[in-house]
């Protein structure tokens, strides 16, 4: 199996990546223009032997249109996929995954039954009639939560902060202003007492 590569599916691939698809009775003609959500695992030669779709909606993804060539390799290939899947997930963010993919190994990584309440999560995007869900969290919908509260807290003191720079700025540039003002009117002032004195004397 060290000779298998995984990575992310190319127009290249998009042949090979069709003749699987329609022999796991999927549609090609919807799956093609999705091709950046696919990932294959080849066998070191170009040949595509497996691949998986992963699709994002916000913070949720859904793996789907599932197709591999040797069955009696599915599980093996699957746990080829899978780290690369989980690497994905992180790097998007998502909190949640969502499968209709009935392979038993799914629920081995942790993918379990939805129940109402986790169903109500259930992007509109990935919504399909007559699908049994399996779903894992990823982080909690609640921390996320936590964490956007947390980051708009920074920013209100970021705002703060930059909003008592500014004051500070003002302050400064009027202290500055007055003093400059000051000076005018005491050269101004010193002008006409010389100027009064000097008129003075001349008389």
């Amino acid at each position: 199996m060290n000779r298998f590569q995984v990575r992310r599916a190319t127009v290249e691939d998009l042949p090979q990546l069709r003749e699987l698809w329609l022999l796991e009775d999927l549609p090609a003609d919807a799956l093609e223009p999705r091709l950046a959500e696919f990932h294959v695992v080849d066998d070191g030669e170009g040949h595509v032997i497996a691949s998986v779709g992963l699709a994002t909606a916000d913070k949720h993804g859904r793996l789907h249109s599932e197709a591999i060539l040797l069955s009696e390799q599915a599980d093996a290939l699957r746990t080829l996929l899978w780290p690369r899947l989980q690497t994905l997930a992180k790097n998007h963010g998502l909190a949640r995954l969502w499968t209709s993919l009935p392979a038993p190994f799914w629920k081995g990584t942790g993918f379990k039954k939805v129940t109402e309440e986790t169903l109500a999560l259930l992007p509109a995007e990935f919504s399909e009639d007559g699908v049994t869900w399996l779903t894992m969290p990823l982080r909690s919908e609640a921390m996320s939560e936590a964490d956007l509260d947390k980051q708009i807290a920074v920013l209100r003191a970021m705002s703060l902060a930059d909003n008592q720079r500014l004051q500070d700025r003002a302050k400064l540039m009027r202290m500055l202003a007055l003093g400059l003002l000051a000076v005018v009117v005491g050269v101004f002032a010193i002008g006409v007492i010389y100027w009064t004195k000097l008129r003075a004397r001349m008389r």
